[in-house]
């Protein structure tokens, strides 16, 4: 298949393809509708280099699939016929009979044999609305002192994250438990729930869960239950994911020194069957912090982890990256951070590590709802 090709092709490709050659595939793709406007100038501006720009064509076509991918070995071939006929694609785009099908008829530049049944489904996520996003920000609370100044940054960013991805968002602030509860109730008997369902939840916390505006806990199971099967039927086999930026304790993560290495298809949908599954599938619960310790949070940036999520999202969501890669990438970018916080008058280091959990059965990838080309 022609995106397992490009997969398999993909340094001689990148060492291969000229800067006039990039331009002119950029100008093919648009012109079939591969590429979108937008898309054409990210690679452009924010790639400064040939051979990064050579990278993401090549990794952006293969994620949309094998007809995308089809277009631009055909527009390479004009382009650059040598270089085609250098890396034999027409005979490597030849079908090979199941039975002779073996490692050693794969392109011998990538050194590996990839399994193609070894592919994962994706959750649908057509409708739209996609579906509905409801934000809890629990800013201030009954004692003044606690107020948590930059949260207003974080749901602002989640509300144009959310909507720019086709969601339906809902922001409730200063919550009590009992309206955070009845509110809750209220989304999980809602019918109208699109192919996702997403909470964020900005607030206080210790190790049982998150403080209401009446400084009351709200543990986090009684804020992600009312949505499993059992109890929100139409939203059974769809993916619910809850970003919760509160903190999991008192204790302050301390920083250790590592040694660090830098080194450089959608599958078809299956067809519909009944099938049983556990009702508490399809959960991803992503917290801002490990159990036990502190989340941090910038007064007028908004927090560590809040920030990190909307902008890998965002980046990750127009790339086609599935969640968990895109929350691995949080991870390390919120745990390269450094703060300091103040203990008893002293100025202590301090490092966070967000947590995600997830019961997740298949690839879970938002993209943004307004599409400028067929294969966005």
């Amino acid at each position: 298949m022609a995106d397992q090709l490009l997969e398999n092709l993909r340094i001689p490709l990148i060492k291969g393809l000229s800067e006039r050659v990039i331009n002119g595939l950029l100008d093919d793709l648009q012109q079939n509708r591969v590429f979108g406007e937008e898309e054409i100038e990210d690679i452009q501006q924010k790639m400064k280099t040939r051979t990064d720009q050579a990278r993401h064509v090549i990794d952006d076509v293969k994620r949309k699939g094998v007809k995308a991918s089809e277009i631009m070995l055909t527009c390479l071939k004009t382009r650059d016929a040598h270089l085609y006929d250098t890396l034999d694609i027409d005979r490597l785009l030849a079908p090979v009979p199941e039975t002779e099908a073996t490692p050693s008829q794969l392109p011998e530049t990538t050194g590996c044999y990839t399994d193609k049944t070894n592919t994962m489904p994706e959750y649908e996520m057509n409708s739209n609305p996609r579906g509905l996003c409801l934000i809890f920000n629990n800013e201030n609370f009954r004692n003044p002192k606690m107020k948590r100044y930059g949260s207003q940054k974080d749901a602002d960013s989640l509300k144009d994250l959310f909507e720019s991805l086709g969601f339906l968002v809902e922001i409730k602030k200063d919550q009590t438990v009992s309206a955070m509860k009845m509110t809750l109730k209220q989304y999980s008997e809602n019918r109208q729930h699109g192919d996702c369902f997403v909470c964020c939840v900005l607030s206080h916390g210790d190790e049982s869960g998150v403080l209401g505006y009446d400084e009351q806990i709200c543990p986090v199971d009684d804020i992600t239950s009312p949505f499993n099967g059992a109890n929100c039927s139409s939203l059974a086999g769809k993916p619910k994911v809850f970003f919760i930026q509160a903190c999991r304790g008192e204790k302050i993560q301390s920083k250790v020194m590592v040694a660090d290495c830098l080194g450089g298809s959608r599958t078809q949908k299956p067809g519909r069957v009944s099938v049983s599954i556990p009702k508490d599938s399809d959960f991803l619960i992503a917290r801002s912090t490990v159990e036990g310790y502190v989340s941090i949070r910038d007064e007028i940036r908004g927090s560590w982890f809040i920030q990190s999520l909307c902008e890998n999202l965002k980046e990750g969501s127009k790339r086609g990256h599935d969640i968990l890669s895109i929350l691995t990438k949080v991870n390390n970018d919120v745990s390269l951070k450094e703060g300091y916080l103040e203990v008893n008058k002293d100025r202590v280091d301090a490092k966070v590590t967000p947590q995600p959990i997830f019961t997740l059965r298949k690839l879970l990838i938002f993209r943004p709802l307004k599409r400028s080309g067929w294969f966005s």
